[in-house]
């Protein structure tokens, strides 16, 4: 019957996408989840104030291993929404689609990121056999973890990655001409995704940083605003180090999260969407 109603093409639809969208999905998911846990690790132990002690590269594969298909469920809805979202505004306003990648990631990967990264936070610490320190469920989840700094976590999110995957094509454009065509296709939607991601990222850390700041003082019992996590930020390190302080680790990851999402081409098809049916 909904068929009937929306056309021709729904009754393509879940066969079109199970072979489209599906595999470029979980091809984008699965290893960015690998590196997010792999690289969140350190972090989790750098702030436990010495309560787990350092762990080896082979035993940060382990805490992936086992915590690897929650990461990637999360991560795979996120991702199918995101391409959900962007072709939903692509349609709605085709003037503004340079916007619509930073707008529908920052929206949908807001939420799921500060999931995520308590959760392997988490399994760090069930990996040493020690229980992470309890946050108070999930109003105080969302109130010290997405709620402080929201509008520059939108602004990291949105225009690093998402920045990342509308200039990730152009930059892999530019790499086959200067190679004259001499790299595999899949090589330079790495390269290109890679170099776009870096440079992304390295434009927000002023956005990253103030997030890390707000989150910091909601958790010292603040109430820190939009304004006063920028003050604080600023007071604390001056204007050249909150630019650019951490941004040798998130570049790599951000880097390597866009090259994954270039390289997997999660973008291709916009008829294979549920936007294609309204």
């Amino acid at each position: 019957m909904a068929a009937e109603v929306l056309g021709p093409a729904a009754s393509f639809f879940p066969r079109d996408w199970l072979s489209v969208a599906f595999p470029r999905l979980v091809g984008a998911a699965l290893p960015i989840q690998m590196v997010t846990v792999e690289r969140t690790v350190p972090q989790a132990i750098n702030l436990s104030k010495g309560a787990l002690p350092a762990t080896d590269f082979m035993s940060r594969l382990n805490i992936v291993r086992g915590s690897i298909l929650p990461q990637f469920m999360i991560k795979f809805t996120q991702l199918a929404c995101f391409r959900e979202l962007k072709f939903a505004l692509d349609n709605l306003s085709p003037t503004t689609t340079a916007l619509h990648a930073p707008v529908a990631w920052g929206v949908t990967n807001v939420p799921a990121q500060s999931a995520i990264y308590a959760m392997a936070i988490a399994s760090t610490y069930q990996y040493h056999g020690k229980v992470a320190p309890d946050k108070g469920g999930i109003r105080e989840f969302v109130r010290l973890k997405i709620l402080p700094g929201i509008w520059w976590t939108f602004m990291r999110e949105g225009f690093a990655t998402g920045g990342g995957l509308m200039l990730g094509p152009k930059v892999q454009q530019q790499i086959k001409t200067a190679t004259k065509g001499t790299l595999p296709d899949p090589v330079t939607k790495f390269m290109g995704g890679l170099l776009a991601g870096w440079g992304c990222a390295f434009a927000t850390m002023l956005p990253h940083n103030c997030a890390l700041t707000a989150a910091r003082m909601a958790q010292q019992g603040e109430q820190p605003t939009t304004l006063s996590c920028l003050r604080v930020l600023l007071r604390e390190q001056g204007l050249m180090r909150a630019a650019t302080i951490n941004f040798q680790q998130r570049c790599v990851l951000i880097g390597v999260v866009v090259a994954c999402l270039n390289t997997a081409d999660i973008l291709t098809r916009q008829d294979v969407a549920m936007a294609s049916l309204l």
